[in-house]
């Protein structure tokens, strides 16, 4: 498993997310990291796109995209400008 440094992730994050678009609740975030430290080929290819439709094809499957999407849906915390437009 490949690890993130704290300052790696977020500059990571910093690419599919502005302040302004509420990146995900604690909770979210680790699980997208989850996702990229066991899959860090298919985290490299993560598009701030793929965010938003998050039935990405390439990534569906995966077990820890699949949780970090299925959060990211439910929760009232994640992104809300999503959900909103």
């Amino acid at each position: 498993m490949v690890r993130f440094s704290a300052t790696e992730f977020e500059e990571v994050l910093g690419t599919l997310w502005t302040a302004e678009e509420n990146p995900p609740c604690a909770v979210g975030t680790g699980l997208l990291r989850a996702f990229a430290e066991a899959r860090p080929a298919d985290f490299s290819f993560l598009k701030a796109e793929d965010i938003v439709d998050l039935r990405n094809s390439a990534f569906q499957g995966i077990p820890e995209w699949d949780a970090f999407t299925h959060h990211f849906s439910a929760c009232p915390s994640c992104n809300e400008l999503n959900k909103v437009s």
